[in-house]
C-alpha cells in the first residue's frame, strides 16, 4: 500500500497548545508530507515499548547511499519533536518519507511555523 499524507497543523503567532493529543496514528505502511522548510514532526509514544521512527534520506555521496536517519520515541510517555531539513530530507518530489518500527501506540503531527 502507499504512504498516506499527513496534514499538517499551522501554529499561530499565540503558540501551539502541546497537551493536546496528535491527530493521526501511525500508519503501517509510513507517512510522508510536502515539506516548505517550516515544517517539523512531532511523535508520541504511549505503548509500553520504545518505537522508532525513520526518515529516509534521499540521495547519494560518491555513489554511495546516503543512511536513513532513525529517531527513538521513549516508551509510555515519549513526545519527540523532529526538524524536517528540506536539504536532507525531501525526496524529489518534495516530501518527507517517515517509516515506523511499530505502529501501534505511536501518533504523529506534522507542525508548520509561522511565515516571516
Amino acid at each position: 500500500m502507499p504512504r498516506t499524507d499527513l496534514p499538517v497543523t499551522k501554529i499561530n503567532r499565540g503558540g501551539h497548545n502541546l497537551a493536546a493529543a496528535l491527530p493521526t496514528p501511525a500508519a503501517a505502511d509510513g507517512h510522508a508530507f510536502v515539506n516548505n522548510g517550516r515544517r517539523m514532526i512531532r511523535v508520541k509514544n504511549t505503548n509500553a515499548a520504545p518505537r522508532t521512527v525513520t526518515v529516509q534520506i534521499p540521495g547519494e555521496v560518491e555513489g554511495q547511499p546516503l543512511p536513513d536517519v532513525p529517531y527513538t520515541i521513549p516508551a509510555n510517555t515519549g513526545d519527540v519533536l523532529i526538524p524536517a531539513l528540506p536539504a536532507i530530507y525531501n525526496q524529489v518530489d518534495g516530501k518527507v518519507y517517515l517509516d515506523y518500527s511499530d505502529p501501534a501506540g505511536v501518533t504523529v503531527q506534522v507542525l508548520e511555523l509561522p511565515a516571516g
